[in-house]
């Protein structure tokens, strides 16, 4: 983790990784969410998706374990049966990270976002 950060912890910025873990039914449940395949119609072939799912868990190791548990910088939160908000809340407390008020900033302060696809 901490090769991944450098970079940007060398030019001051701070890094926060989260883990979010939640089992298997749950995963495979949500999979299958309305606001989900909204969001990845690479996803909606729900036989594909659950299969693909099916297999990493069997081949692969998706979750730390633990590994870093104790990190100032990490977080692993399982979300099984959390909602978002909650998730987020969460979040917010352990790093005690600002609150966003969803008040606009002076557009001097305002620094421009860019968007990702995922």
């Amino acid at each position: 983790m901490d090769e991944y950060a450098r970079p940007f912890r060398e030019r001051g910025a701070r890094v926060l990784f989260v883990e979010l873990e939640a089992t298997q039914a749950e995963r495979l449940k949500r999979i299958a969410g309305v606001s989900r395949l909204a969001e990845k119609p690479s996803r909606r072939d729900l036989h594909a998706s659950r299969g693909d799912l099916l297999d990493d868990d069997a081949r692969y190791q998706l979750n730390s374990g633990g590994k870093f548990d104790g990190r100032q910088d990490y977080l692993r939160i399982d979300n099984t049966l959390l909602t978002p908000g909650e998730v987020a809340e969460r979040v917010i407390e352990h790093f005690a990270l600002p609150r966003f008020t969803g008040q606009t900033q002076p557009a001097a302060a305002s620094v421009p976002r860019r968007k990702f696809r995922q």
